[in-house]
């Protein structure tokens, strides 16, 4: 026999189109996804154009090289040396990666990360510029997507890295991503998903059917294709991609650390206000507080409350702690709180690293019960705890207490104004040196408004969105009083952190007349188990609390949001003629002052419970409204590379879950369907193009008892599991019945009971492998990342 000519070969290969089609779509579908990301940049065209080359050249060497069947390992690394090499020339005007080249490409990384962390989105042209950083990241995701799609032909699982992309416009961005860009793309994973499906389905050789028939047509076999793969799978997917960014909090990315400051020991806290601004500029993170709770998200932790302000600093002031009140069960509700408020209590259990020296008890607010070791005190009128005895502290204790969520809904009832005599009178002083520039701002800022709430509203949305106003740490003035609050607020300051805005809006609401105060404490904590939460010393925070008839004393959050994601649900209502956006961004012509990075999440209870910005002790993280801070110049390629790995291992398990509980409430061809699938993701043998009656004696070998307990060795066969044997038995005869019997000459079985039969044999195949398998199957299966 001759040996094949060259012909012959390419004619097996197929032709070249189709593989050009599928690298093309592919490409185009990720630089349309990645369009998404053009709100960072005032030029978005200094990344999208040279991303939009390297696109079209991974396209046709991707393509190339599988239909000349080059390894699919080979075809990764050639790609990747083409994308570098894109990158280089780019960057560096070198083709070359090598040496100098290399430096020159991570400085201008280190460049890109400094501009964004310092600039807000959409970042200048007129400053260092940041497309090096999207454009490596964007080569990273077109890389990425053309080898899962393409090459390991693994087209869900590079659906999942398109949506990744997503992640960060919809985290960071004020408007989140194109609603054109994610049409875009999803229009094109749906192509992607059918051209997959499709050259799977050609692959069994030649359509039968009328030679009129097209690939849309009616009674053509590939309308099957369309069907499992852009009508099910990109369907769902696209419709997670709605829905998920919505519920995914956005997360501060700074793993660097960076602070201000450096310095060990325990976080002391016993002067509130200068021992927070202390502990913030260190460098280092310290766990402070865990809590065990079924409260679904916990969020601010109040330490202490700062009554008294006399225009140098604000202090706890005088108070009246009886020996009866004491920290050991039921407490009193604060002050103004009506009975008619919704609450729902949550049990905590609080344990104090040995990091935290406080006076001060760290207490949710408000709480209808503290049980604490030790000689703690409650001041009513504030409800804080105090430690009586001298030698008592917080560090190492744990204590449990009952919080309250309130739910003070739609009902201004709730909101009155305060009347006469229904707080001390220290809360509503001032002194007289108080500069002309806070009662001036006071009262022009809440024109027009008919209510102490509707100011107070007024005063946080000026502060968060109307102001100017910039979170930095690391420029932040010194102190709270007179003289730090004048240039604060004055227009050519109004940067600052949690300290000054906190102080600022207390003292601007006692111009007005509103009972204000400053509470010191916590914001929101990191769950490191399903019960259990985290509150670090990069969670300190403060925030000013004023008082109305009917809610008592409510939190309200003037920090913008490069500190703080959102603001409380109740203070979120419309007012003057503007709209209080939770996320604190722009709502007039005046924006953010440059030198911000907006940090937003969605809320996730109904009148509190923020997502914030991680490690606000950082220098880099004063900023409102730009790009996510990186770890180093991969960092953002790191995020999505994680974020696409999450979703490739959470995915399919999800997809498989569904599958299986339609297959088997299904006919006895989709429980044996499901059958196959489960025999396939545990790696047992299936004699493609057999009988169902040879394939289920196959898989009698490979049945164990489902009830048994797990075993590294599990015995297998008829005799082990004769339970699911018989039910293997009955259901390849309902599978032979359905296939081969006359129409109507053979009842149909119940529904229920061949479900039964098939998940007994699905338990009895899992059951006969290992546990390591089982778990592989679960997290890994075959049937929905391979055919």
């Amino acid at each position: 026999m001759s040996a094949p000519t060259s012909s012959s070969t390419a004619s097996h290969r197929g032709p070249f189109g189709p593989a050009l089609l599928l690298g093309a779509v592919s490409a185009l579908t990720t630089w349309a996804a990645l369009t998404a990301w053009r709100g960072f940049v005032e030029q978005p065209g200094t990344y999208l154009r040279p991303l939009a080359v390297l696109a079209g050249l991974l396209a046709v060497a991707g393509s190339l090289l599988r239909w000349l069947g080059t390894p699919r390992w080979l075809t990764a690394v050639a790609q990747t040396l083409l994308t570098a090499v894109v990158v280089s020339r780019e960057i560096t005007g070198s083709f070359i990666p090598l040496g100098g080249p290399v430096a020159e490409i991570w400085q201008a990384l280190e460049t890109s990360t400094q501009s964004a962390r310092e600039y807000a989105a959409p970042i200048s042209a007129q400053v260092p510029p940041v497309w090096p950083l999207l454009l490596v990241a964007g080569a990273a995701v077109l890389l990425l997507v053309d080898t899962l799609a393409c090459t390991l032909r693994r087209v869900p699982a590079a659906g999942l890295g398109l949506l990744a992309v997503y992640a960060l416009p919809s985290g960071v961005l004020d408007d989140g991503p194109d609603v054109w860009s994610f049409v875009a793309a999803a229009g094109g994973f749906l192509v992607l998903l059918h051209l997959d499906s499709r050259d799977h389905l050609l692959r069994w050789g030649r359509t039968v059917g009328p030679e009129e028939d097209t690939l849309w047509r009616h009674g053509n076999p590939l309308q099957e294709a369309l069907r499992a793969g852009a009508g099910r799978i990109g369907v769902t997917a696209t419709a997670l991609a709605l829905v998920i960014p919505t519920f995914l909090p956005a997360v501060g990315f700074d793993v660097l650390d960076l602070g201000t400051g450096r310095g060990d020991g325990d976080i002391r806290i016993r002067k509130p206000i200068a021992d927070m601004r202390r502990d913030l500029e260190r460098g280092r993170d310290v766990p402070l507080v865990l809590v065990r709770t079924q409260d679904p998200s916990p969020s601010y932790l109040r330490i202490s409350v700062l009554n008294r302000y006399t225009g140098e600093e604000w202090s706890s002031g005088d108070r009246d702690v009886a020996r009866s009140n004491v920290a050991a069960g039921d407490v009193p509700l604060p002050p103004g709180l009506s009975d008619e408020v919704p609450r729902t209590p949550y049990a905590y259990e609080v344990s104090i690293t040995d990091e935290l020296d406080s006076t001060w008890l760290p207490t949710q607010y408000p709480v209808s019960a503290v049980d604490a070791p030790g000689d703690w005190r409650f001041d009513p009128s504030t409800m804080d705890f105090l430690a009586a005895d001298d030698e008592l502290d917080t560090r190492g204790i744990t204590y449990r207490m009952t919080a309250l969520d309130l739910d003070f809904g739609t009902n201004l009832n709730f909101f009155r104004d305060a009347g006469s005599g229904d707080v001390p009178e220290e809360v509503l002083d001032l002194p007289s040196s108080v500069p002309p520039i806070v009662r001036t701002l006071a009262r022009e800022v809440t024109t027009g408004a008919t209510s102490d709430y509707e100011r107070a509203r007024l005063l946080q949305r000026w502060f968060r969105q109307d102001g100017g106003f910039t979170y930095d740490l690391s420029k932040a003035p010194k102190g709270t009083g007179n003289q730090t609050l004048e240039g604060f607020l004055a227009t050519s300051g109004r940067v600052g952190y949690c300290e000054q805005f906190a102080s600022a809006m207390a003292v601007m609401a006692r111009v007005l007349g509103i009972p204000a105060r400053v509470a010191v404490g916590f914001l929101q904590p990191d769950q490191i188990a399903d019960d259990t939460w985290e509150y670090s010393s990069h969670d300190l925070h403060a925030w000013p609390e004023l008082y109305f008839a009917g809610s008592g004393w409510v939190r309200f959050e003037p920090t913008p949001s490069g500190r703080v994601g959102n603001v409380p649900f109740y203070t979120r209502a419309p007012v003057d003629g503007g709209s209080d956006d939770p996320r604190g961004g722009p709502t007039g012509a005046t924006s953010a002052t440059p030198g911000a990075t907006s940090t937003v999440a969605p809320s996730a209870g109904p009148n509190q419970r923020p997502e914030i910005d991680r490690d606000p002790g950082t220098a880099g993280d004063g900023d409102e409204s730009g790009l996510p801070t990186p770890v180093l110049a991969g960092g953002l390629v790191l995020l999505v590379l994680l974020l696409a790995g999450a979703a490739a291992l959470g995915g399919p398990t999800a997809l498989r879950a569904r599958a299986r509980r339609t297959r088997l409430a299904g006919t006895p061809d989709d429980v044996w369907a499901e059958v196959r699938a489960s025999a396939v993701d545990l790696g047992l043998p299936w004699p493609a193009g057999r009988s169902p009656r040879e394939a289920g004696g196959a898989l009698l070998d490979h049945l164990a008892d489902p009830t048994a307990r797990p075993a590294e060795r599990p015995r297998t066969g008829a005799a082990a599991a004769p339970e699911a044997a018989d039910a293997l038995e009955r259901l390849v005869l309902a599978v032979e019945r359905s296939r081969y019997a006359r129409p109507g000459a053979v009842a149909t079985l119940e529904r229920t009971a061949l479900a039964e039969d098939g998940a007994l044999v699905v338990a009895s195949l899992e059951a006969g492998v290992t546990p390591r398998v089982r778990r592989r199957a679960r997290w890994v299966p075959r049937s929905v990342w391979g055919r």
